[in-house]
């Protein structure tokens, strides 16, 4: 079966930068679902965390994985935006 050739010569887009407002204040009121604006895979991660970490601590472990998911939501959202601030390196155009 032969492989289809597709155009890569372009660039793809440049993604939106987060807001780091909204994505602390989803964190904060929906957890690790808020989470998942700014990170699907922490977002899963810290939801897979708090239903364990609940079931063995008896509800204790939920508030730790809470404020993780908001200090992780801030760090993520921030370096988004970093990253859309800071001007191309080299090998960019390509």
């Amino acid at each position: 079966m032969a492989v289809p050739d597709f155009p890569t010569d372009h660039p793809l887009p440049p993604r939106q930068p987060k807001d780091v407002r909204t994505a602390v204040l989803l964190a904060l009121f929906l957890g690790p679902l808020g989470l998942m604006y700014t990170s699907v895979g922490g977002g899963l991660f810290t939801l897979f965390l708090m239903i364990v970490l609940g079931l063995f601590t008896v509800g204790i472990g939920i508030v730790p994985v809470w404020m993780l998911s908001v200090l992780w939501a801030y760090l993520s959202a921030s370096h988004s935006r970093q990253l859309a601030e800071a001007p191309p390196g080299p090998g960019a155009d390509r």
